[in-house]
């Protein structure tokens, strides 16, 4: 949100935005007035399919937020050039993805902006908060403006020369934050080496997949594991029993992200009023499945593993592997 008003998104433009992700990630859009935009994704990557992207650039459109979901980039080479030739801002969303590179760029220094969460699910938590990255002097003196009531840095504490609010981390919370990066390059190569692994052996059984890395992406920064499963390959059953039975025993499984175009908060009555989001390719009719068929499928057979998981000692990752091969074996007999 900080970074969208900074690079002035207002009323009235439009803002692509991946459909599988957070609810934040668009929710910033409305609270700057803009219109989201939600474009499907590859169902290999499970991120934003830049090759969509250009199909729903219009002349309202002012800027793109790629998510880069799970820590695996987008391609922002192929993104950047896009934006570059539509004169349109980029704010990557990093919110999952600290430490990952792409052709050997860090993740939030592609685009104008890049944000990160430091939420307590994260792997790099205060609890809360987040950080913005640019490197564009003018551009960060807007964002600390924004974060701080609208002051300015060096001026008088009761001086506000543009509207902003209170998104301020607090000492104590900077202070945990200090603590939990002392730890990262070593639990970020223990994920990376247990991903390859669980990547290595899943893909194994006929019926489950897992998200492949943007080719492009020299380093990943997993957050969450996504694996998607074949319910025909597994005797029919439906995900909620495939998400049930690896919680009931003991294999901690999450939902993974809701389409957002199905959520309720995104519909034309709920949003808020005096904005024209009629032209937006969701909303009303246009908010079925059938306009963005690939995450629509991929969320229904979709579940992910924390990446806590990621940091367990390997036989049980081994325990994980096990387990869904004889849940196959079950399920077919």
């Amino acid at each position: 949100e900080a970074a969208l008003m900074a690079l002035d998104v207002g009323l009235g433009d439009e803002v692509i935005v991946s459909d599988y992700t957070f609810v934040a990630s668009a929710s910033a859009v409305i609270a700057t007035n803009a219109v989201p935009i939600f474009c499907d994704i590859n169902p290999s990557t499970l991120v934003m399919d830049v090759t969509k992207v250009k199909e729903l650039i219009t002349e309202r459109t002012k800027a793109i937020v790629p998510v880069h979901l799970g820590g695996n980039p987008v391609n922002m080479e192929h993104l950047m050039e896009l934006a570059s030739n539509y004169d349109l801002k980029v704010v990557e969303d990093c919110a999952h993805a600290h430490g990952s590179d792409f052709k050997g760029k860090k993740v939030g220094n592609w685009g104008d902006a890049g944000t990160f969460s430091f939420q307590a699910s994260k792997v790099l938590t205060s609890g809360e908060g987040g950080a913005i990255i640019c490197n564009n002097s003018e551009l960060a003196d807007k964002i600390y403006s924004y974060i701080d009531c609208g002051r300015k840095k060096d001026e008088y504490f009761y001086k506000h020369f543009s509207y902003g609010t209170n998104y301020r981390m607090t000492e104590y919370q900077g202070a945990i934050l200090r603590t939990q990066m002392q730890k990262f390059s070593e639990q970020h190569e223990l994920r990376n080496q247990n991903a390859a692994y669980l990547m290595k052996e899943l893909n194994k059984i006929d019926g489950i997949k897992t998200m492949e890395p943007t080719p492009g992406t020299t380093n990943l920064g997993w957050y969450v594991f996504p694996l998607v499963f074949d319910p025909a390959k597994f005797g029919g059953l439906t995900k909620s029993k495939f998400y049930n039975a690896l919680n009931d025993n003991g294999i901690p499984t999450d939902d993974c992200y809701p389409p957002l175009h199905s959520l309720d908060c995104f519909k034309f009555t709920n949003l808020k009023k005096g904005i024209d989001y009629s032209k937006a390719n969701w909303g009303g009719e246009k908010s079925n499945d059938a306009n963005f068929p690939i995450v629509s499928d991929v969320y229904s057979r979709s579940v992910e593993f924390p990446q806590e998981m990621l940091l367990a000692p390997r036989e049980k990752l081994d325990n994980v592997i096990e387990f869904i091969k004889s849940l196959k074996n079950i399920t077919l007999n």
